[in-house]
């Protein structure tokens, strides 16, 4: 079984204006289902991607994978679906099942798991939608 070492796994910068500003790793996934990931072990049935953002993660909806978000380090705000927006910090996960829309928005590192794992294209973006996570109270 391979180790994967953060360390050794090439980052991908998309900084904004026009796209959310973040830096990724992604450490385990398919090149089949993504040409961006160039780890040389692979598995199509999940994918783990290391993410350090700065601001707002506009909405998303992804029909394809189950997500589940771990919070390494910072806080920001999310909605999941017709959930009202909550807080989150350190330690916390958020889970997002397949075929709901989502947001974000904060100073963070988090690791995001798909599964199966992550494809190219599949997430899905409303170009009328520019609504963005309130701050709870």
């Amino acid at each position: 079984m391979p180790v994967i070492r953060l360390e050794d796994v090439p980052e991908i910068a998309e900084i904004g204006p026009d796209r959310d500003t973040l830096v990724m790793k992604k450490a385990i996934g398919s090149k089949e289902r993504d040409p961006a990931f160039a780890m040389p072990d692979e598995t199509p049935s999940l994918s783990i991607t290391y993410i350090k953002i700065w601001g707002r993660l506009q909405q998303i909806t992804c029909d394809e994978t189950d997500r589940a978000m771990f919070i390494v380090d910072g806080d920001g705000i999310a909605r999941v679906g017709e959930d009202p927006p909550q807080h989150f910090g350190p330690g916390d996960f958020i889970l997002i099942p397949r075929g709901v829309p989502y947001e974000f928005k904060g100073n963070l590192t988090y690791l995001v798991v798909n599964s199966p794992a992550y494809r190219e294209g599949s997430d899905l973006r409303d170009p009328e939608y520019d609504g963005a996570p309130m701050r709870t109270t």
